[in-house]
């Protein structure tokens, strides 16, 4: 998926005000992390290459955004440290 396809995707999802998504390839996946303005907050979502594989890249990119935007409407986890985050990992059966 290009970036831009992405961001209308995120740009879709419909993330309540106040909070950034990102996203970056690490290695085994693709890491996409929500933030609260104030960075002292967020989630993040191993998307893990085997699970994009098996699923397929647009229906894992849209389960791991929908789970995002419920963890930001509900209420992000308070970060650890200073720009680490609290991580959940999407993996294949």
């Amino acid at each position: 998926m290009d970036l831009t396809e992405l961001q209308a995707q995120i740009e879709r999802e419909g993330f309540p005000p106040g909070t950034r998504v990102t996203t970056r390839s690490e290695p085994g996946g693709q890491v996409f992390r929500v933030t609260r303005g104030d960075g002292e907050h967020g989630l993040e979502i191993l998307l893990t290459g085997e699970a994009s594989k098996m699923y397929g890249e647009g229906p894992t990119v849209a389960l791991v955004l929908g789970r995002l935007r419920e963890r930001a409407e509900t209420g992000l986890p308070v970060a650890p440290a200073p720009g680490v985050y609290v991580r959940e990992v999407f993996v294949g059966d």
